[in-house]
């Protein structure tokens, strides 16, 4: 029988992390996501525990991932995004 140790390695090794990445702790995010499972199959969701999917075409299992790439911005767009109202996110703590 897997246990749970067993399980969350299994799954989230596969999770490939990039030079620059956060990594997502699900639990009480509220997050909204269009999903596309190679079925062809087109989702979304909208939920404040959002750990695994399954897809409503195939009816395939998945786990969401935890790693989230980030994606570096040129001098010019980080202007960009200084002169819009959407604001850089503060950090909350350091790590």
């Amino acid at each position: 029988m897997m246990g749970s140790d067993d399980f969350y390695k299994q799954v989230y090794s596969q999770d490939s992390a990039y030079e620059a990445h956060g990594w997502i702790q699900w639990k009480g995010t509220n997050v909204c996501i269009d999903l596309h499972c190679p079925c062809g199959a087109h989702d979304h969701i909208d939920a404040g525990f959002a750990y695994f999917y399954r897809c409503s075409g195939c009816g395939r299992g998945y786990a969401l991932g935890q790693t989230i790439k980030l994606i570096p911005l040129t001098p010019e767009q980080v202007k960009y995004v200084e002169g819009t109202q959407v604001k850089f996110t503060e950090v909350a703590d350091k790590v």
